[in-house]
């Protein structure tokens, strides 16, 4: 009976687990309302209000069913919902993978994961951010069945295949957490060199197995069914990569250096952020040592220089898809395996037991650093929000104002069509400057337009104002634009930005 399973269900949920959930689905919802709660898409959104998300051609190819567990369309209000309830279950995981019982552990674990800049960023893709943040689930309860079972690797690597076939960014928050979890096995607890071989084995064997899948359904998507594949992000070149290892290393080294010390390293101000960082990997070097000082009676030399080496290919394997192909560049998406380093002081701080001095000064720094932290990436979040909400005023008020003067201009009907040739630029200090020096590179968030191509500005007049235009086709774009009586047009806002060419009203956007 239903009553009998959610009475078994409740018996078995541990404290640490409710603490997890709520604290995690509470934080999520504070720090995110605001995108919950407003429309504000971008540039991407703005073309796919409703799509069914089938991304094969991005190597997605499971995208599309685990985005339309909140239906097609683009609903704020759902989509926050679903995907802040699966950050509260990964968070769930992360306590039971690393065996949290302390309180603040618990909370942080959960405040971090819910705030990490990443989480922003995959909302400003709104349509679809429930999609791939249960792939993020996917893939930590895949390290959670492996850790648990001795042949959970078997049905954990379906998991993890399902994951990589939504966004293939699960490759690096698999490999880095699964680094996470054997530093702090060797560190914390009574590990022999033979549980962590074990260990180390399941892992590969999880991550082999569910790559083997992924790249066998990839095989068969390009040849079996002669599928194309997209050019975006070198996923066509995938195999063909002639970048030494060395630029691949230097790739990652940049990479790494300008997501945690912009501000140090660059002509950037230096933020509140990349403080911070500076001290969360301060906390990680001396919880390391204080670590290794509790518990040298029994952890060998050889797990200490296994444990370091693991720390410091944590970079490595947050940055792994670099060596996939040579076109690939991260964004902020794809970094969701970063949140590891903020993940290690805690852990760190959860296996600190004897209360000497230096272990208490360690704990009160942790604690500050870390809830500083976590309202620190709260405050990131919802900056990224306000942008997201001017440059959305500013795209309606310009579309308002062209189709004010499309209607203004002599023989233009509904049925004419329509060419808008170049973009606008409406850069304001704020946008430009002041909120992208504020915070590190949001993308999705950042910029100052959302109309960027014709056919953004269809979508925006067809969908936001009721008024549907044919647009010309490239052909007569090209037309267009070698014409001499183009060339006397002068740019918007000028009188002269809108004519009729060929029968086709013409708009002037940038000479």
């Amino acid at each position: 009976m239903p009553e009998e399973f959610l009475l078994k269900l409740k018996s078995s949920i541990k404290p640490q687990w409710k603490t997890a959930f709520i604290t995690a689905f509470i934080t999520g919802f504070l720090c995110h309302m605001f995108v919950f709660t407003n429309t504000l898409p971008n540039h991407d959104s703005l073309i796919n209000t409703h799509s069914p998300q089938l991304k094969a051609d991005s190597g997605r190819f499971f995208l599309s069913p685990f985005s339309g567990i909140s239906s097609y369309f683009d609903l704020p209000w759902i989509n926050g919902m679903l995907a802040i309830f699966y950050l509260a279950l990964l968070a769930v995981m992360l306590i039971e993978l690393f065996q949290l019982k302390k309180t603040f552990s618990i909370l942080a674990v959960s405040g971090l994961v819910v705030t990490f800049p990443t989480i922003a960023s995959t909302f400003s893709y709104m349509f679809t951010a429930d999609g791939y943040l249960v792939s993020f689930l996917m893939t930590v309860s895949a390290i959670l069945i492996t850790q648990k079972y001795k042949y959970g690797f078997i049905p954990a690597s379906i998991l993890f295949y399902i994951g990589v076939g939504i966004y293939q960014a699960n490759l690096p928050l698999l490999l880095t957490l699964i680094l996470v979890f054997l530093v702090t096995e060797i560190m914390g607890r009574k590990i022999t060199t033979l549980q962590l071989a074990l260990y180390s084995f399941r892992f590969l064997a999880l991550a082999s197995i569910g790559m083997v899948l992924y790249i066998l359904h990839f095989k068969l998507y390009t040849t079996l069914f002669a599928g194309n594949l997209t050019s975006y992000q070198g996923l066509d070149s995938v195999g063909k990569n002639d970048v030494s290892i060395f630029e691949h290393f230097q790739q990652i080294h940049e990479a790494f250096s300008l997501f945690f010390f912009r501000g140090f390293i660059t002509d950037f101000p230096v933020n509140l952020f990349e403080w911070l960082n500076i001290a969360v990997f301060t906390l990680i070097g001396l919880g390391f040592i204080l670590l290794l000082i509790q518990n040298s009676k029994f952890i060998s030399k050889m797990n200490v220089i296994f444990a370091i080496l693991m720390v410091l290919l944590m970079p490595l394997t947050s940055y792994i898809l670099y060596f996939m192909s040579a076109e690939l560049t991260y964004h902020m998406l794809m970094v969701f395996a970063l949140v590891s380093f903020y993940l290690l002081p805690v852990v760190f701080y959860e296996h600190l037991s004897v209360p000497t001095l230096s272990t208490k000064i360690f704990s009160w720094l942790n604690v500050l650093i870390v809830l500083v932290t976590i309202f620190n990436f709260a405050l990131i979040s919802n900056i990224a929000y306000l942008n997201m909400e001017l440059k959305y005023e500013k795209s309606t008020a310009l579309v308002n104002r062209l189709i004010s003067r499309i209607e203004q201009t002599e023989n233009v009907s509904p049925s004419s069509k329509l060419a808008i040739i170049g973009r606008y630029r409406m850069d304001s200090t704020l946008s430009s400057r002041s909120i992208p020096e504020s915070i590190p590179k949001m993308t999705g968030s950042l910029g100052d337009s959302i109309v960027l191509y014709p056919y953004h500005y269809k979508d925006m007049m067809q969908h936001h104002f009721g008024v549907t235009y044919e647009f010309a086709s490239e052909q007569e774009y090209k037309e267009i634009e070698a014409s001499e009586a183009f060339a006397a047009m002068e740019a918007w806002p000028s009188k002269k930005a809108v004519r009729i060419i060929n029968n086709v009203v013409v708009v002037k956007l940038q000479n």
